[in-house]
């Protein structure tokens, strides 16, 4: 690999960082706050490209050319170990071919797009011991007929107080996952940084109907009294009084 396709990979690297970050891809991998770090890394990679593409000198001339030959030839026949690098004393410097392993990612970002993460990891993950956090400001839930919330401030209030949510109509947003009881779930997922480290928050959902796997829905209706009170293992069931299926939203994670 010669230093101006070096510097080729590096510039498609730099340019495969920028398309995530602006178009909003990023956030199938990482959490918002990523968005500048990796905004600058592209920007760093794009420079740096710059030297190895305009590396490429003009052929030096035939004088210059024998002379340097010469002098390279003297080298092998005094030096033996010099014949390591090749038969006329030229050292393989160079990145392996390994490096091509480079595009790949960048190719199945351009290509592939994967998805966001979605019931196949939330349904493995479903019996790891997590707890939900507590809202950053604790406070009576405000007036009004259906009561917006996010999932794990919903799990939070049905553990730890559960007297704040008794007998009120809650929005829940998620998408569609499963268990082995035919049982199903409005699910998010949360990451701290990127989604290696997803973990999974869900609330069953008792009412009619089940919708297919990853199908975003919103989900109103009211908590189950009782069914988060065995442990902070028991997953809390909201009583569905509508289910409606709506659109991937831009931000997937809570």
């Amino acid at each position: 690999m010669t230093r101006p396709t070096q510097g080729i990979l590096l510039a498609f690297l730099g340019a495969v960082l920028l398309r995530l970050a602006f178009t909003d891809a990023y956030l199938r991998y990482v959490t918002d706050w990523m968005k500048w770090p990796i905004i600058a890394s592209g920007v760093i990679l794009m420079l740096l490209a710059i030297g190895p593409i305009l590396s490429d000198r003009a052929p030096a001339s035939d004088d210059e050319h024998g002379g340097a030959h010469d002098d390279e030839h003297d080298a092998v026949v005094h030096d033996p170990e010099a014949l390591g690098a090749d038969a006329h004393g030229h050292g393989h410097g160079g990145v392996p071919r390994v490096t091509w392993l480079l595009l790949l990612p960048g190719l199945v970002t351009f290509l592939i797009s994967p998805p966001a993460l979605g019931s196949y990891l939330a349904e493995r993950r479903a019996d790891e011991s997590v707890t939900a956090q507590a809202p950053a400001v604790m406070a009576d839930l405000p007036d009004g007929d259906v009561v917006p919330l996010e999932l794990q401030e919903f799990l939070w209030r049905a553990h730890d107080a559960s007297e704040t949510i008794a007998g009120r109509s809650v929005q829940l947003t998620g998408f569609v996952s499963y268990d082995r009881d035919d049982n199903w779930y409005v699910t998010r997922l949360a990451i701290g940084c990127c989604a290696a480290d997803a973990m999974a928050y869900r609330v069953r959902v008792d009412g009619p109907g089940r919708p297919p796997r990853d199908q975003w829905v919103q989900i109103t209706g009211t908590y189950v009294d009782g069914s988060a009170a065995t442990g902070r293992r028991a997953t809390p069931t909201i009583a569905a009084a509508d289910v409606t299926p709506i659109a991937e939203p831009e931000q997937t994670y809570e």
